[in-house]
């Protein structure tokens, strides 16, 4: 039979005689974990940066495109596709766009993808299907000035809030500050509509 006060007095033996041992697993384990996890982060980083050069670079080409157009007419995720005017670490099918994450983009006039009709001097690009985390990141990303100086408007839309970021607006303006997206991204099925 089991002697509760025998184990507990072994127990600190072994801790009283292997006490630097043990402290030293102890740090080498968080050292461990923090470096993982700082790891984890950077790349994590990484790939957001990634998806905001590829919002950058796919308006850039749509732009380049269109330049000696008086607008956007006929613009659609499906022209984006077909005339090749994606990044190269975007994915294409016969009607869809991803970015890096996997993640759904609709180019057009609306977030929906639909075709940029005649006279239209603005097109949308939407970041579709994001959860908080992606929502969150992508939105609060420090874009450079060029981009800026082309964006209209960037809409954040789930099934609970629709809420646009203008500039010069006295609670939502531009650019997006990361805690005004903590209240607003959802855990799921967010849009980030950028309008151009």
């Amino acid at each position: 039979m089991f002697n509760t006060k025998d184990i507990l007095h072994n127990i600190i033996n072994f801790v009283k005689k292997y006490k630097i041992i043990l402290i030293s697993m102890i740090l080498s384990t968080v050292i461990i974990i923090s470096g993982i996890k700082l790891f984890i982060d950077k790349k994590e980083a990484k790939i957001y940066e990634i998806c905001a050069k590829q919002l950058i670079e796919i308006s850039q080409n749509i732009v380049k495109h269109y330049q000696t157009s008086p607008n956007y007419w006929g613009l659609s995720t499906e022209v984006v596709i077909n005339k090749k005017l994606y990044t190269n670490n975007m994915k294409a099918t016969n009607d869809t766009l991803l970015n890096i994450l996997g993640k759904p983009i609709k180019i057009g006039a609306d977030e929906y993808g639909n075709v940029v009709m005649p006279t239209a001097k603005n097109f949308v690009i939407a970041y579709t299907d994001l959860n908080k985390k992606q929502c969150i990141e992508i939105g609060s990303q420090k874009f450079n000035k060029s981009f800026w100086l082309n964006v209209i408007k960037i809409t954040i839309k789930n099934d609970k809030h629709t809420q646009d970021f203008l500039w010069g607006s006295k609670n939502y303006d531009l650019p997006i500050k990361r805690i005004k997206l903590k209240d607003l991204c959802q855990e799921n099925n967010n849009n980030i509509i950028i309008h151009l």
